[in-house]
């Protein structure tokens, strides 16, 4: 098994996430805290991802390095065990390897102290969130550690890939939501009425679709292979058609060649023409039957399946099932809490990214204040007594 592809899914799948609307940059009210601060920031993640692909594409060209990997278990790949194969990598590669590592290293230096200088973080906060996909003890060459440190680093990615996606289409429904009630306070009521009717109109319209077969299933995998594959009339093959749908013939299914399976369930949910089609949904609906079939079918967890594991799967009674499929049409995405949660933060947004610096620097000095004078006596004199040491002899403003 090309097992590199492992990695390779990691890189395609968070360089490339799912597409949601810009959000703009919300003024710091309070302090961050330093995980928010420097996990969140982009370019960080920016240049680990491209930290990430170089390495594999170095190692990718060592034969023998190439060889352990194809011979590797799932699960010494996972644990970064396979790590311990670097030492067969020729001396040039190695070299190249500790030319990017070093690059790295530089690289995350200068975005963490500029992120440190912004945000105000003591040297000891730096240290303790240090990126964990580099070994920070040694800057010069590219060692075990650091391919072990970096495959435990990609695993974790890989696995909450798909969380944070679905989080992400949450909040962009959520943000849809709200900017379309936003858009509706600039008519007058007739009009509000007439377009919340059509609205209504609309999404009831996409509930009444055409019967989606359930990803996975006989039904919907012979719907493919008559519609798709021009196959109608030939008996259903299970191996003919992994093999048909094995687009890079390499002897399994990832997840892109998954997805591909489902563009005639896709059809008879989402509607091009519709005024409200939105593409992202198109693109959640067919994710969210990738991890299904994946659920079902790919026993060993390696995000792959092999051509046993769906030939297996086919012989299951669960094969013949055609169960109802609830599209994202048919179920609500987000309830009303969490709705009114995102409308007073999105609107207090709104309100200081409108207020000049200065003011918002004041509303923060008076939240302050309010803070200290609803303290005890004891906690207002111990923090009085810190900003003393901190600041032991304040020079006048006329002394400057």
């Amino acid at each position: 098994m090309f097992k590199f592809f492992i990695i390779l899914v990691v890189i395609n799948q968070i360089v490339s996430p799912p597409v949601v609307p810009d959000k703009k940059v919300e003024p710091e009210i309070d302090h961050k805290t330093v995980n928010e601060t420097l996990e969140n920031d982009p370019l960080l993640n920016l240049e680990y991802h491209r930290y990430l692909k170089e390495i594999v594409n170095i190692l990718e060209t060592d034969p023998e390095f190439k060889k352990r990997i194809e011979n590797a278990s799932i699960e010494d790949i996972k644990s970064g065990k396979i790590a311990e194969h670097l030492n067969v990598v020729g001396h040039e590669l190695r070299s190249k390897l500790d030319e990017i590592k070093r690059k790295e290293i530089d690289r995350q230096r200068q975005l963490i102290q500029r992120r440190a200088a912004l945000s105000n973080l003591k040297p000891n906060e730096i240290e303790r969130i240090l990126p964990k996909h580099v070994d920070h003890n040694n800057i010069e060459t590219f060692e075990v550690h650091d391919l072990e440190k970096l495959i435990k680093q990609a695993t974790v990615d890989l696995e909450e890939v798909d969380k944070l996606r679905r989080e992400e289409f949450k909040e962009h429904e959520i943000e849809k939501e709200y900017e379309r009630r936003k858009k509706l306070q600039e008519f007058d009521v007739e009009t509000r009425k007439k377009m919340e009717e059509e609205h209504k109109r609309s999404i009831e319209k996409r509930q009444h679709h055409e019967r989606v077969n359930h990803p996975g299933s006989k039904d919907q995998l012979e719907e493919v292979w008559e519609d798709q594959d021009k196959m109608e009339g030939e008996e259903f093959n299970p191996v003919t058609f992994f093999q048909l749908h094995d687009i890079d013939g390499n002897g399994y299914w990832d997840e892109f060649e998954v997805e591909a399976l489902f563009n005639i369930e896709l059809d008879k949910i989402f509607n091009v023409t519709d005024p409200e089609y939105d593409p992202a949904e198109r693109f959640e609906e067919a994710n969210r039957m990738r991890e299904h079939v994946f659920g079902e079918i790919d026993k060993d967890k390696d995000r792959l399946i092999s051509m046993e594991e769906f030939v297996e799967s086919t012989k299951a009674r669960e094969f013949k099932k055609n169960e109802d499929w609830k599209s994202i049409e048919d179920e609500q995405q987000f309830n009303d809490d969490e709705f009114k949660q995102y409308s007073q933060a999105h609107i207090q947004e709104e309100h200081y990214s409108s207020t000049p610096v200065n003011d918002v620097k004041l509303q923060q000095a008076h939240q302050q204040q309010d803070t200290q004078h609803h303290q005890p006596p004891q906690q207002q004199q111990q923090q009085q007594q810190q900003q003393q040491q901190h600041h032991p002899n304040p020079v006048p403003l006329h002394h400057q």
